[in-house]
């Protein structure tokens, strides 16, 4: 009986043994888990965390929803580039849709080669002029409203044919005036002598626009969705729904919230030319936020750095984007209706304007032909993210020119091509609030 009690205690205390080896390695594990959760993060300039743990109201609204809708009218109001297209009038009389025209569709003074390098002589830009149509424009005539189906562009002339200063540098077309995003609401004028173009303006911008990748509708459709008070914004750089590329800042009216998944609308062409709304049933919603972003600091540079290392497209070529396309998009986010161009942006809008010696993190910066969203200062040099084309160097021989050509994070004291720095040649310090 005594051996038999033996071996049980003997079996317990193995159990026991066994029980504790366990629990001591599950211990040291939670340990291990706890050490590297606790191991901190380090974080470069090439971070957006980086530049927002410096920021101490990084959190506060800079404007709410009320303020940026009164900001939007404000500079509506004030400026004949922006256009309000909901109350456009009814008709434009020809002349004036000639003078339009002509404005925009006017041939460079500088010589341009066109994709075979061939110069572009006078034979040809009459060619795009009489493409133009503007022979056949009557005295009077009703305008009609658009909305845009896929992303598409507006050019200078009615043409894909492109235009280079260059014959070797095919990175900037100089007929590429802008892209333009699918739900955008357009005012249209007149078509191309081809047929296969529409003239019309955006809220921001004027010029052809491809038919096929338009829908001519109702004005009072078209308004109904693009202001439904439930709606969609793409916070991701850019996604896509179908075939449909969308881009940060794209507003999609939902048509039924869901738990998890949205119908929204997106606009379709039919045969005919004619809007069509397609209901689609949404689930990536990490990729879109219900309604505006907050307007705070922390988001303008998260929202900014999620175009790291994109790469650049003067106009929004080849589906990507420029310098002041890359800041539009960014506040289109929150709401905020901006110019298109640079100078515009900087030079002409308002907003709060600082020295440059107090330059506020997230704030933009402006110099001749550039914009640039200003991050903060480490270790005494102010840092850029930007989207651009290249910068310049001291070399043994002078200056050498960085190609670049993508939006990256650079000091404010790198070089133009007159020797100056970033910082030397900035015009405008500026936060898009009410002042």
């Amino acid at each position: 009986m005594k051996e038999k009690n033996k071996i049980i205690v003997i079996i317990l205390l193995l159990v026991v043994t066994v029980l504790l080896f366990r629990l001591e390695k599950n211990i040291n594990r939670g340990k291990e888990v706890i050490q590297i959760d606790e191991e901190p993060i380090l974080y470069t300039i090439k971070d957006p965390e980086f530049w927002i743990d410096k920021i101490e109201d990084k959190g506060l609204l800079l404007m709410n929803s009320m303020e940026i809708e009164q900001f939007n009218r404000k500079i509506f109001s004030q400026f004949d580039f922006l256009m309000d297209l909901e109350n456009h009038v009814d008709s434009i009389k020809g002349e004036e849709l000639k003078d339009l025209i002509k404005n925009i569709s006017k041939p460079s003074k500088e010589i341009g080669y066109d994709r075979e390098g061939n110069i572009m002589d006078a034979d040809y830009f009459n060619r795009l002029i009489y493409n133009s149509n503007l022979e056949s424009l009557p005295a009077s005539i009703p305008i009609k409203y658009g909305v845009t189906t896929n992303r598409t562009m507006i050019r200078t002339f009615p043409t894909l044919e492109p235009s280079y200063r260059e014959k070797d540098d095919t990175h900037f077309d100089r007929f590429m005036e802008t892209a333009i995003y699918p739900w955008e609401p357009l005012v249209i004028y007149s078509e191309s002598a081809d047929g296969e173009w529409y003239f019309g303006r955006m809220y921001n911008y004027l010029g052809w626009i491809p038919k096929k990748d338009m829908a001519i509708g109702q004005k009072e459709e078209i308004f109904h969705y693009i202001n439904l008070e439930s709606f969609l914004i793409v916070i991701d750089k850019q996604i896509y729904v179908d075939d449909i590329l969308l881009d940060m800042g794209v507003r999609i009216p939902i048509i039924k919230e869901g738990r998890d998944s949205h119908i929204v609308a997106l606009p379709a062409r039919n045969q005919e030319g004619q809007l069509e709304i397609v209901e689609k049933e949404i689930y990536i919603l990490d990729k879109f936020n219900k309604g505006y972003l907050p307007y705070t600091k922390e988001n303008i540079i998260r929202q900014g750095f999620k175009f790291y290392g994109e790469e650049y497209g003067w106009g929004g070529k080849d589906n990507k984007r420029d310098c002041s396309a890359l800041i539009m998009d960014i506040h289109r986010t929150f709401g905020l209706k901006l110019p298109r161009n640079s100078i515009e942006q900087g030079v002409e809008t308002i907003g709060k304007i600082h020295s440059k010696e107090n330059i506020p993190p997230a704030s933009l910066l402006y110099m001749p032909g550039h914009t640039m969203l200003y991050l903060g200062e480490h270790e005494g040099l102010g840092y850029i993210l930007h989207q651009f084309s290249g910068y310049y160097e001291e070399g043994e021989e002078g200056l050498n020119y960085i190609e670049m050509m993508r939006t990256d994070v650079t000091p404010i004291t790198i070089k133009t091509s007159n020797g100056k720095t970033y910082m030397e040649m900035i015009s405008i310090c500026k936060e898009f609030i009410m002042d």
